[in-house]
């Protein structure tokens, strides 16, 4: 079986895939006090506290850039690069020893960066996901392989680099998406709205992705007009010290 590969698994998520998964989040659902606010409540379970929490989802680009995960819900989000390590590490894990898929990777990429998405992150409880997202994602993941955290519970995550932990494709594991959903600590919605993935609002992912769209080319941008100022002031650094010493050569 691959649980043991040594070989790197490269991952290939781009925005445009990612765009066409049309995953999105609609609005409706009961709030509580907090919710009312709009502020980022901390999701519970295994999932690591937000650091903005009690705070408005924000501007986290950098972050995830640096991160690379989670871009597309950068421009405003309860996420920060700090929090997601362990969901970045569960995704090369997949990679690596888990024998995924391109897009079982980037399905299940999304299922973990759901809780940054601004929506998601200022409603309590655990991140809802509805059925039919878990089906895409149980379907596209089924035959990679996946351990067992905590049996009693059944937590699933992917498999990693322990030789005492035993790896099985996820079908072994569950039956169905709404189970996998479960067993990776995810609430599940059978109705479509609201949650995480349904097609009510596909133009909020829309949104989401020029806005990347843009601060990326703003980033490429602001690189080029660094390395032009850059290279000019080299250039009239250059001049001047050559002018220096042709008077000190002329005062001889």
């Amino acid at each position: 079986m691959g649980r043991y590969l040594t070989k790197t698994v490269f991952l290939v998520h781009t925005p445009i895939l990612l765009l066409h998964l049309f995953i999105s989040f609609s609005s409706g659902a009961s709030f509580n006090s907090n919710e009312k606010k709009g502020v980022c409540i901390s999701k519970g379970g295994r999932f690591p506290p937000y650091e903005s929490q009690g705070k408005p989802p924000k501007f986290a680009y950098l972050e995830l850039k640096n991160l690379n995960m989670c871009k597309l819900f950068s421009g405003k989000t309860c996420c920060s690069a700090s929090q997601m390590k362990s969901a970045s590490l569960a995704v090369k894990n997949l990679a690596t020893y888990g024998e995924a898929t391109k897009h079982c990777l980037a399905l299940f990429e999304l299922l973990e960066c759901s809780i940054c998405n601004s929506k998601v992150g200022i409603r309590s409880g655990h991140p809802r996901i509805c059925a039919s997202f878990c089906d895409q994602v149980f379907e596209a993941c089924s035959d990679a392989y996946f351990s067992s955290s905590n049996a009693s519970k059944q937590v699933i995550v992917p498999c990693g680099a322990s030789e005492d932990t035993i790896c099985r494709k996820a079908s072994k594991w569950v039956t169905n998406g709404t189970a996998f959903c479960n067993a990776t600590g995810f609430t599940v919605q059978i109705a479509e709205e609201p949650c995480f993935g349904s097609s009510a609002m596909k133009e909020s992912l829309r949104e989401s992705f020029f806005e990347m769209i843009s601060m990326e080319l703003s980033a490429l941008a602001g690189f080029f007009l660094f390395n032009r100022l850059e290279k000019w002031l080299e250039k009239r650094r250059a001049r001047i010290q050559r002018e220096a010493r042709e008077r000190l050569e002329q005062e001889e």
